[in-house]
């Protein structure tokens, strides 16, 4: 009967632990573009907060995104990031509203493979089909690893 106990202990004591090194990502967005000089300074700050987090920016210099495994709240560092001077938009963004997964409708056609190769081909062949009568300037042919009926 004790080592029931012991086996559930030890079974939630490395879901705790798993499910604290879980990977958080904080979208910010700043009312302006940041400077490159001022991102170090906000790399900085919020590294003080949080040793483990790590801050990446989006192209246009708008969007910042921490990434941590320490599971603090935005809070913690949103402060940080102020501190260095940086005005950010009231709350959080989530990748949807930032447009971050949104597959673009007017792009070229692209095989996905999702293991079922019929549909895939399927897919692919109407994509491409579709690509080709909407764009006859750019046609698009068969990928190369699906050539000679491989």
């Amino acid at each position: 009967m004790k080592s029931r106990y012991t086996v559930l202990f030890v079974f939630a004591l490395v879901a705790s632990a798993a499910w604290s090194q879980a990977t958080n990502f904080i979208y910010y967005e700043s009312a302006t573009a940041l400077d490159r000089s001022v991102y170090k300074h906000v790399i900085e700050a919020v590294q003080g907060a949080d040793p483990t987090a790590e801050v990446f920016h989006s192209d246009d210099m708008r969007i910042l995104m921490v990434r941590s495994t320490s599971g603090l709240p935005e809070t913690a560092y949103r402060a940080p990031i102020e501190s260095a001077g940086i005005s950010l938009l009231p709350g959080t963004r989530t990748p949807e509203q930032l447009g971050l997964n949104q597959v673009d409708p007017n792009r070229p056609p692209v095989y996905v493979s999702t293991g079922d190769e019929a549909a895939d081909r399927a897919r692919y062949e109407a994509e491409v089909a579709r690509w080709n009568q909407e764009h006859p300037d750019q046609p698009y042919g068969t990928p190369v690893h699906l050539r000679n009926g491989q």
